[in-house]
């Protein structure tokens, strides 16, 4: 091993090389280091006094005190000229500024341009590797998002995590990021999902579904007997796991769900076996299952009432099925059991009949007969033609009629209102 050492204009800069023959390779470090005036450190009074250039930070020490600041957490250099000696400015993160005193002002600026230049050298190549790290990291939220496909918020929920685990280990200080002309659109697109996902989430939606509009204008066009209007065909090719579609009645709800069920299938979403609509009356069911046949030209996916496909579930888990009574779906079934209770126990029970007399006449304002009003074919048909005619929900009137021991007196019927 040799050096040498070489004193440059005075005696508070100088550069030591040294030679170091290794395995027949020739190894050259070259160290600068500045130190404070004797004249300037007396007077300065500061913790540090020197500072050396390393090959991928910089030192600054005093006689009791030193500090090592990495060039990945280092913001800017400043240097400044005092009213006798020169002074260096290290910034870095959380507004932390590290400071070097007493310094030769000329031995001062030309540290200072060797620091410089080789911080700026040593920044550029770390760029190369933080913009391949961001690029990386933006190819891997496009794979998990995907351009052409609705993004959920399930599937946005670890995107954050992801972007900063993925900073956290950039060799260079984020803050710094927007100087390099490689890294500063990666580096804008993740700041997007950081600093709000949920906006940069609709942004993306918003693209797709216009994208799908046009691209699939026929298929909505065709799909139904009458082309879908842009309200509808949003809410078919929104992908959220859940969607709630409030409409009126005759709006069209019914052909979302059957386009809806002819998206899936077009994009390859789901197989027909994966789709399942429900109704909750038959005839709907019905007539979703001949708008399918109809319009999607498959009889592979079914429509279902609640009841049926509960049914349809126990009867895959067990060999007993069970027995559905009519009066579920049969309303003149229900009205004709309700009379006939009704009559039973105005009949047997006088506290009932005056009860029920009492309620039709003063809350009802019903004209009652004389007698066994409970016997009147007129009131009887009054009071099964409709159970709202009682105040009561259809609701209410299955509760009621369904009971064995329905005992319908005034204080009874108010309840149930």
């Amino acid at each position: 091993m040799g050096g040498n050492c070489n004193v440059f204009l005075g005696w508070s800069t100088f550069s030591l090389t040294v030679t170091l023959i290794r395995n027949n390779f020739v190894w050259i470090y070259r160290v600068m280091e500045l130190k404070a005036t004797t004249l300037g450190k007396r007077l300065a009074q500061h913790p540090y006094d020197r500072a050396v250039i390393l090959n991928a930070g910089i030192k600054v020490s005093g006689d009791r005190h030193e500090y090592l600041i990495p060039f990945n957490q280092l913001l800017a250099i400043h240097c400044k000229r005092g009213l006798v000696w020169g002074e260096l400015e290290f910034v870095l993160p959380d507004e932390k500024v590290v400071r070097l005193h007493g310094t030769e002002w000329g031995e001062t600026q030309r540290f200072y341009h060797h620091l410089d230049a080789h911080w700026r050298r040593w920044s550029g190549e770390m760029s190369e590797i933080a913009s391949g790290v961001l690029r990386q990291q933006l190819d891997l939220i496009a794979t998990r998002t995907g351009e052409n496909k609705w993004l959920t918020r399930e599937q946005t929920s670890g995107v954050q995590q992801q972007i900063r685990q993925a900073l956290s280990a950039l060799p260079l200080p984020v803050n710094r990021l927007e100087e390099f002309d490689n890294c500063r659109e990666a580096w804008r697109k993740c700041q997007a999902w950081l600093k709000d996902i949920e906006s940069a989430r609709l942004q993306h939606n918003q693209a797709y579904t216009e994208a799908m509009l046009t691209e699939y204008a026929d298929f909505f066009r065709q799909v139904e007997s009458s082309p879908l209007n842009p309200a509808q065909a949003r809410a078919v090719v929104n992908g959220e796991h859940s969607l709630l579609v409030l409409a009126g009645a005759g709006s069209g709800k019914t052909s979302v769900l059957v386009a809806r069920a002819g998206w899936l299938l077009a994009r390859g979403e789901a197989s027909p076996e994966q789709i399942l609509l429900l109704a909750f009356g038959r005839k709907a069911a019905e007539e979703m299952d001949e708008r399918i046949r109809e319009r999607l030209h498959t009889e592979d996916i079914t429509a279902r009432t609640f009841h049926a496909l509960a049914l349809h579930i126990i009867q895959q888990g067990s060999k007993k099925v069970p027995i559905v009574s009519k009066l579920e779906n049969d309303t003149a079934a229900r009205h004709e059991l309700f009379i006939a209770e009704w009559r039973k126990q105005c009949s047997e029970k006088k506290a009932q009949a005056k009860g029920w007399r009492q309620w039709l006449t003063e809350e009802m304002q019903w004209s009652v007969p004389e007698g066994n009003f409970w016997d009147d074919e007129k009131l009887q048909r009054r009071l099964g033609l409709s159970p709202r005619s009682l105040g009561k929900s259809d609701a209410d009137a299955r509760w009621c009629t369904g009971r064995n021991d329905c005992q319908c007196t005034r204080r009874d019927s108010r309840s149930v209102q």
